[in-house]
Formats: C-alpha cells, sequence, structure tokens
C-alpha cells in the first residue's frame, strides 16, 4: 500500500471497531473497540455514591447507565444515595472467565463538562498520526497488513520470535510474561527483550507488568537487557532492573483493557463478531446465512445482524450448528 505507508488504518465494524498502526508499512500496534454501551475513559458522568468500600476512602458510585465504578479518593461529606461527578480513568473489564471489574472514577470538579469521553477514532485522532478509514467493500488492508496473525497472538498468549516465545498470562494482578527457548540465558533474554517492548506496544498493554527472564548471574548481562528493553520501548513506563531471579516488573498507565484482555474474555464472541466481518466483506448477493455454533449463534444479537442487513442490503438469517467449531462458522 504504497500511498499510505505510516498512520493509522481505522476500521467501524458491527459490534466491534479495529485500528492498526503502520510504520514503514510494518504493523506495530493494534486496538479493538468493542461497541457495548460501557463508560470509557475520560467520560465525566452524574453518578449516585451507593455505599462505602473502604471507609473514607473508596466507595462505589452507580453510574447513568446502571453500570458500577469505584470511585477514589472519597469526598468528604458524601453521603449514601447523594449525586456526585465523576471522571472515568479506568473502563470497566471483564477478566478471562467472565469475572467483571469495576471501571475505576475520581471526583471530578463541578464546572467539568459532561461527556462520554473520546472513542477509539478520537483516540487515534488526538495521537497526531494519519487516519485512513477503511471500508467493507474495499480489499482488506487489515488482513494484508498481519491483522490476523496480531490477533492470534491476542488470543493464545504466544509470541513466536526467533530462537524463543514470549508466553504472556492475564491475572488479576498483573500481565505475567515468561520468556522461553533453547538459546543461551543471554541471547534469549536479549532477543525477548526486544520483542516485549515491540509487544506491550503493539497489543496495548499496561498497568502492573511482570517479567520472567532467563536467569543472568552477570549484573553486567542484566544491565544489556534492560538497555535493549529501554531503546526498543516506544510507551511512556517506569521498570525495575532486572533482579539475580531474573523478574522484571514494568509499570504503566492503564486505561482500559488491553488487546488480549478483550480478545480472551469470551471466545463466542470473538467468533460472532469475526463472523460478521467476514459477512460483511462477502461479495455474494441474495439472502446471508450465518452457519455458527449454538453458543456464537447466542452471540449475534438481532441489533447486529439489523445493522449486517443494513450495511449489505440482503436479508440475514443465523442457523445454529451443533457440529460446528466455535471458531468454524460460515457464510452461505
Amino acid at each position: 500500500m504504497a500511498d499510505f505507508a505510516n498512520g493509522w488504518l481505522y476500521e467501524a465494524g458491527i459490534g466491534e471497531n479495529r485500528a492498526l498502526r503502520l510504520h514503514d508499512d510494518i504493523l506495530t500496534q493494534i486496538r479493538v473497540e468493542r461497541v457495548d454501551g460501557r463508560a470509557r475513559a475520560g467520560a465525566v458522568v452524574e453518578a449516585k455514591f451507593t455505599r462505602q468500600w473502604v471507609a473514607g476512602k473508596s466507595g462505589i458510585v452507580t453510574l447513568p447507565d446502571g453500570q458500577e465504578a469505584l470511585l477514589q479518593p472519597l469526598p468528604k461529606g458524601l453521603t449514601e444515595g447523594s449525586s456526585v461527578r465523576v471522571e472515568i480513568v479506568r473502563a470497566a473489564m471483564t477478566e478471562r472467565g467472565g469475572q467483571a471489574k469495576r471501571a475505576k472514577a475520581r471526583p471530578a470538579d463541578l464546572d467539568s463538562r459532561l461527556g462520554d469521553g473520546p472513542d477509539l477514532l478520537a483516540e487515534l485522532t488526538a495521537t497526531g498520526f494519519p487516519v485512513k478509514q477503511v471500508h467493507a467493500h474495499e480489499s482488506d488492508l487489515f488482513a494484508q497488513h498481519g491483522w490476523h496473525e496480531a490477533i492470534e497472538q491476542a488470543e493464545t498468549g504466544r509470541i513466536d520470535f526467533e530462537g524463543g516465545s514470549l508466553l504472556i498470562a492475564l491475572t488479576p494482578a498483573m500481565t505475567v510474561i515468561d520468556v522461553d527457548g533453547p538459546l543461551a540465558p543471554f541471547e534469549l533474554a536479549k532477543r525477548a527483550a526486544r520483542e516485549m517492548a515491540k509487544a506491550l506496544v503493539r497489543h496495548d498493554i499496561g498497568g502492573n507488568i511482570g517479567v520472567d527472564f532467563p536467569t543472568l548471574q552477570a549484573k553486567t548481562e542484566r544491565a544489556a537487557v534492560t538497555t535493549i528493553f529501554d531503546e526498543h520501548m516506544m510507551a511512556n513506563c517506569e521498570r525495575t532492573a532486572i533482579n539475580g531471579f531474573g523478574f522484571m516488573q514494568i509499570v504503566s498507565r492503564k486505561l482500559r483493557p488491553s488487546v488480549l484482555e478483550i480478545m480472551q474474555t469470551n471466545r463466542a464472541t470473538n467468533a460472532a463478531l469475526k463472523l460478521l466481518r467476514q459477512a460483511e466483506r462477502d461479495r455474494g448477493t441474495g439472502a446471508l446465512r450465518l452457519a455458527a455454533h449454538p453458543a456464537v449463534a447466542n452471540k449475534l444479537k438481532p441489533s447486529l445482524l439489523e445493522q449486517l442487513a443494513k450495511r449489505t442490503g440482503r436479508t440475514v438469517s443465523v442457523e445454529p450448528q451443533g457440529v460446528t467449531a466455535i471458531d468454524g462458522g460460515s457464510i452461505g
């Protein structure tokens, strides 16, 4: 794609918006925004104080849409049932296994302007990089630039590189990255540091991150590995040194779920949105029939199917098939 080698590709999908950043025609970052009605980071809303969480320090507020958020710090004199203006500082999340994690909020000034907070397109525009919106009737530029490979990395938590792998595990406390491979420890750690820095940016991984490098006895080797990480890390973060056991901790601001956290929450949802994307890009004519595993078919809500029908100008039906794998939906 000679006319657009640097900047963001943006696709407004059905139920999911997607973005892919290119640098010299190479994928460097992806973003996924699920259109689920949750309050976004940066939103300022009038909430209702529901109850204290940690006495005098934090509490639970109910947002206008009925969702709950953790408010910290807790304004003095706030009584149960009273109204409080808050700013969302981290969107709500659903952890692997379905465990919900409330959004985080902080008190907002009374003169703060009420608003929904920036959506994905607004965030991309604010980066200052060019943004090119792509459409379903065009060639699949996302696929051409490695989108599916990057999504597979997010779904599996495995990123292979020459001589080793990064194995990324999501826990309630932090994202943990294990470095694995047959190379000598120092060489493996150097290669992993480079790939890890790129992966953190590529998959929008923030918050608390723990990295288990191979054990390196020499301080000079550990320092060399962190230098490589710093040279390739393009996002703002703080890190510790690598200790004698090979462990390094990284901390960065977390505004939203990482792409891994989004893609590992529910396989059926992923498959349903993927099938909708394929159907929207289908070049056929006549009625669209989506054959899918029952769990996937259950995620194909009427509102999503109505959007598909409107965008394609075709009637749409869903056929649940128990013999179909979750990732094996088809279009007929």
